[in-house]
């Protein structure tokens, strides 16, 4: 299936601090403001499939994409049940989108085995025609999104990592790329606000393998990140300076660009979600 997808997305963390009425709020908020698709990562506090169903019945137009849900979440059959019935009750508005880390291998099997055994279940419940993308850093499952799947994500890597998947995949795939942007501060603060919320990434040993990979060293690494490491991943600057650094994921090989805006969700944040939409509308 080729993905028809809008060319901006965003990626939404917010959803784990919020209770029920202020996901509502928020998410509409986004929908007014014109955005157009959202990726929900399953992080921390909220599942991956109810939430999407919450966001989904909560708007009127927004794609949603599980962004990624996590395998080792739940079995086979459950994320594939869920996935159906999503896609069913909202037409052309929902995109499973699953991964998997290294945490797998407590199990005693690698992360590719696991996840190509993981999609043979999905399979064998899921209807073809409802999209499904892997979120991967790795070669392998990278790999595999391309003959498995209908797309990539990948999350917190260069427009470097961007142009080896697109090699990777080859041309025509749907890659979408999560980044992360801070909008309205200076370089030092915005590297504050980025250092926050890189902290907990740099504690979890494949996203250190995937920036060792990316060329990054020890003492780029060390908490809380250097200013190398920040100023590679994360866009900042006014709304104009953001849009421009995306399009560096884009000629690097980017089907899709979702903005993770990083930050307390307050005013100054949903001017900033606001400005990006007009930019794109």
């Amino acid at each position: 299936m080729t993905l028809s997808l809008p060319r901006t997305a965003l990626s939404i963390a917010e959803l784990d601090d919020l209770d029920h009425e202020g996901a509502i709020k928020f998410v509409h908020a986004l929908e007014e403001a014109g955005h157009r698709m959202v990726w929900i990562p399953e992080v921390a506090g909220r599942e991956a499939f109810t939430t999407a169903a919450l966001v989904l019945q909560s708007t009127e137009r927004l794609i949603v994409g599980n962004g990624v849900a996590r395998a080792l979440e739940r079995v086979p059959k459950s994320a594939a049940s869920a996935a159906r019935d999503l896609a069913a009750g909202f037409p052309g508005r929902y995109v499973l989108g699953l991964g998997v880390s290294g945490a797998v291998r407590e199990r005693g099997v690698g992360p590719l085995p696991f996840l190509r055994d993981y999609l043979d279940g999905v399979e064998a419940t899921l209807p073809r025609a409802v999209p499904r993308v892997l979120g991967a850093y790795s070669e392998g499952i990278t790999r595999l999104a391309a003959e498995r799947a209908d797309g990539l994500l990948t999350f917190l890597v260069t427009p470097e990592h961007t142009r080896w998947a697109r090699e990777t995949i080859g041309p025509d795939l749907f890659l979408s790329v999560v980044q992360w942007a801070v909008v309205g501060r200076t370089r030092a603060a915005a590297r504050d606000v980025a250092r926050e919320r890189l902290a907990y990434y740099l504690t979890l040993p494949h996203q250190l393998a995937k920036l060792t990979r990316l060329g990054f060293t020890d003492a780029d690494l060390a908490p809380p990140g250097s200013d190398r490491l920040v100023d590679a991943l994360v866009a900042y600057g006014t709304p104009d300076q953001v849009r421009e650094s995306l399009r560096q994921q884009y000629d690097a090989g980017a089907t899709q660009v979702a903005v993770t805006l990083v930050g307390p969700l307050d005013d100054a944040k949903l001017d900033a979600y606001r400005a990006l939409a007009e930019q794109e509308n």
